[in-house]
């Protein structure tokens, strides 16, 4: 595997603690030396994750927080990890959650999904017995089944149907 910073070299395992929290890095030597010279905590990670006076950038590929929040495009997969903390509540905002839940439906999801497709077979047979209660001129019926269709669309496109 090569080195995340200058993608040439041969990379190593590195494990820095900031603020409790643990990251690994797979940087060559040289890059390591460089971006982490012996200075104690007082080096560019910490500085890097406390946001600092220098311009936070991700060590894979470059880009700059302020690059993302112009262009709206992060350079790579490493930009993750590395705006992290600036993410997290936009990824909140948007999806609602910042853990992925899977690609499998949760427990019930197939119960509820039965439940949804019988209630819109029943609505399109509603329609139809409608239909034909209006040509007959049976407006008894076509309100019955009109208040029948509003009490199904309920069901549906209001949430009632729970699982």
């Amino acid at each position: 595997m090569n080195c995340t910073n200058c993608g040439k070299n041969a990379a190593k395992q590195y494990v820095k603690k900031t603020d409790g929290k643990e990251k690994i890095l797979l940087l060559c030597p040289a890059c390591y030396e460089s971006l982490y010279p012996a200075g104690g905590e007082d080096d560019m990670f910490t500085s890097f994750l406390g946001g600092g006076a220098r311009k936070k950038s991700c060590p894979a590929c470059g880009t700059t927080f302020g690059e993302f929040k112009r262009t709206g495009i992060l350079g790579c997969a490493s930009c993750y990890q590395a705006f992290e903390d600036e993410l997290l509540p936009t990824i909140r905002y948007i999806q609602g959650k910042t853990q992925h839940a899977g690609k499998s439906p949760d427990a019930g999801a197939e119960e509820k999904y039965d439940r949804i497709r019988a209630l819109v077979g029943e609505r399109e047979e509603v329609k139809e017995m409608l239909e034909r209660a209006m040509r007959a001129r049976d407006f008894a019926e076509a309100d019955r089944l009109k208040v029948l269709l509003k009490e199904i669309n309920h069901k549906l496109y209001r949430g009632e149907v729970r699982s």
